[in-house]
């Protein structure tokens, strides 16, 4: 996805999560399901054979991601961009809770931000 594209799906992500409480309470009844999903450490493979499985999300197929969605493998970008995108969409039916990996200093460790500058040169 082109440079330009990415910034603005990140400028409207960023404003739909600063609207957002910092807890979400969830419940289910027997008409609705959660799928919760942990770690994919950039490992865009594991992500698609969830949706594969799953469904994507949609209003009848919600989804809480509990963190770590980068560093490690090698398209965490990639999966930032998807997650956004289907927040954006559904921002009430998919839920994006933020792990020790979405930080600064993790990211610099385990490779988010050399993989950023790689795909996206300044």
């Amino acid at each position: 996805l082109h440079a330009r594209y990415v910034l603005q799906l990140l400028s409207e992500t960023r404003r739909v999560l600063k609207e957002m409480p910092n807890i979400t309470h969830l419940s289910t009844s027997y008409s609705k399901e959660i799928t919760i999903c942990g770690d994919l450490h950039g490992n865009l493979d594991d992500l698609l054979l969830i949706f594969y499985k799953n469904g994507l999300p949609s209003e009848q197929n919600r989804y809480v991601f509990n963190g770590d969605f980068v560093d490690r493998g090698k398209n965490s970008m990639e999966i930032l961009i998807i997650l956004f995108a289907f927040l954006l969409i559904y921002p009430n039916d998919l839920h994006l809770n933020r792990g020790n990996h979405e930080d600064y200093i993790m990211n610099l460790r385990y490779g988010f931000t050399k993989e950023v500058s790689k795909k996206y040169k300044v």
